[in-house]
């Protein structure tokens, strides 16, 4: 019995690891900043250094960037009141219980929410972009995937 409690236990901290993970990789690949001093902390920087946006297009992502912003601090919210739910039915049940379970099935269900969040985000983009940024975006997101399942 006290094996099964050991097992437990560990699956419990290999998940809460790979969630905070999965959630250090997704803010690190999207968190770059733009360098001008007009631009907005909230825009993805990086992407946009990346692909080159001029002014006018970047204007056009502001708002779409602001949406992304707020869904996605709401779900990363979300995702460490869900991470402390998991830590208070680890210590009150001690044990691999249907709360634990459903704790951590909340904060996948976050973890699935926030990376569809950020591919409809990333694909909302493409309207505002040209061929080449729009082949670069791609570039970009499918190597950063790969590198993730290369780790």
């Amino acid at each position: 019995m006290k094996k099964h409690y050991i097992n437990a236990l560990i699956l419990i901290f290999i998940i809460i690891i790979t969630a905070f993970g999965a959630l250090y990789a997704g803010q690190k690949f999207m968190s770059g900043r733009h360098g001008d001093a007009g631009h907005s902390p909230d825009t993805h920087g990086y992407l946009h250094n990346q692909l080159n946006t001029t002014d006018e297009q970047d204007k056009k992502l502001v708002e779409v960037e602001k949406q992304f912003q707020q869904r996605r601090q709401y779900l990363e919210e979300s995702i460490r009141l869900a991470n402390m739910e998991l830590a208070d039915s680890i210590k009150k049940y001690d044990s691999y219980s249907p709360q634990v379970q459903q704790a951590v099935d909340k904060i996948h269900k976050f973890m699935g929410e926030l990376q569809k969040t950020t591919l409809v985000h990333l694909f909302a983009m493409k309207p505002i972009l040209n061929k080449e940024q729009n082949q670069e975006l791609q570039r970009l997101i499918t190597d950063a995937l790969y590198e993730n399942a290369r780790k």
